[in-house]
């Protein structure tokens, strides 16, 4: 009876310990390791952070980073595309700044992964082709008044 007693308090002590979170680095040409891409901007100026995970099978997650004492929750989507790319949306981090930033896996909240980074350039994202919204001229919107030069005959 005691042996039962001792593997279970045995059991329970692993399941209580916490795992160390993985060290989230900058992606370089052999990383096998869940790693951030690039930082960017999209159409409403919310950050995106791109990260590649080492595998398909990797858990989704969630992202809280902090800056200047905000901590802001970024959602993440799959890239349908590319299965091991990942991008987060949410508020944008000043040039120059750092952001601390935390992997929560979705299933179970536990944080996996944690990193600082300085955001020291912002790449542009657009929105697939099928998403981006289109001028569509009309009278008021004529070639001159949008550029303030007449079109060449």
């Amino acid at each position: 009876m005691s042996l039962l007693v001792i593997s279970l308090v045995i059991l329970r002590m692993r399941r209580t310990i916490p795992v160390a979170a993985a060290n989230i680095t900058l992606c370089d040409v052999d990383s096998s390791e869940l790693c951030v891409v690039t930082f960017g901007t999209d159409l409403l100026d919310n950050m995106i952070i791109n990260f590649q995970l080492p595998d398909a099978d990797y858990p989704m997650f969630r992202v809280r980073a902090a800056n200047r004492g905000n901590i802001n929750d970024y959602p993440c989507e799959v890239v349908t595309a590319v299965s091991t790319s990942v991008y987060c949306s949410g508020a944008r981090t000043p040039l120059g700044e750092y952001i601390d930033i935390e992997i929560y896996a979705i299933k179970g909240d536990a944080l996996i992964a944690r990193g600082r980074f300085v955001v020291s350039a912002l790449v542009r994202i657009t929105p697939p082709v099928e998403l981006a919204v289109t001028l569509t001229p009309t009278p008021e919107t004529t070639f001159t008044n949008l550029t303030g030069t007449p079109p060449i005959p």
